[in-house]
């Protein structure tokens, strides 16, 4: 199903490095209500490679839904609402080597470099084939683009452990942090909550962090 196809593009381009398993096996769609569900996601141990030097040992997610205006795209965000998030954190040095996780870290990038490549032939391949096909496959990316821009990304009931047991093994130590809401969503230079409908080059996000 077509939309189907395109709301996995979104959340993988959104949400792959921090998630696994987004696939159209767990899409619950309404196509007028415009809806996404997804439950009981694990995090990725890489979700936090980019932050620091911590891995995620534990990493779960309630549920995520994704409201879609299918008819008004182009004035009212997507909107991502997260619940019940989960981490248990530790320092990467604190990790056993794991092959099979290590195997399975390989294997995702490698997937993304090669849906890379595929991605850029299927580009070509579009252009060759005729303005039409071109035509739907730039109508499909535009619609894309449209939808990250304008993402708005709400977080609610969030739970972080932090443990570190190596650091000073004779004083391990852990602490936890309970955040009731994050909310990220698009604005103009000026920090306004707006809806982006041009091509620009940089993209403003404003995050709003509540019962910390």
């Amino acid at each position: 199903m077509v939309f189907e196809t395109i709301v996995v593009d979104i959340l993988n381009r959104l949400l792959g490095d921090y998630f696994e398993n987004l696939d159209t096996s767990q899409l619950k769609l309404g196509i007028w209500g415009g809806d996404v569900v997804l439950r009981n996601l694990r995090l990725r141990d890489s979700a936090l490679d980019d932050v620091g030097p911590f891995k995620v040992v534990v990493g779960k997610l309630g549920s995520l839904t994704m409201k879609i205006p299918w008819t008004s795209l182009y004035t009212a965000p997507v909107i991502l609402n997260l619940q019940d998030l989960y981490l248990l954190v530790m320092p990467s040095h604190s990790i056993k080597y794991d092959e099979e996780a290590e195997e399975k870290a390989a294997l995702y990038a490698k997937q993304k470099e090669i849906q890379r490549i595929e991605d850029a032939r299927l580009r070509e391949v579009a252009k060759k084939e005729g303005p039409s096909k071109a035509e739907d496959d730039t109508f499909t990316d535009k619609l894309i683009a449209q939808i990250i821009k304008n993402v708005q990304i709400k977080i609610e009931s969030i739970h972080v452990r932090y443990e570190d047991i190596t650091s000073n093994p004779s004083r391990p130590f852990s602490f936890g942090v309970v955040l009731k809401r994050l909310a990220v969503e698009t604005t103009n230079p000026e920090w306004k909550p707006q809806i982006i409908t041009e091509a620009v080059h940089i993209v403003h996000k404003l995050a709003d962090l509540n019962g910390l």
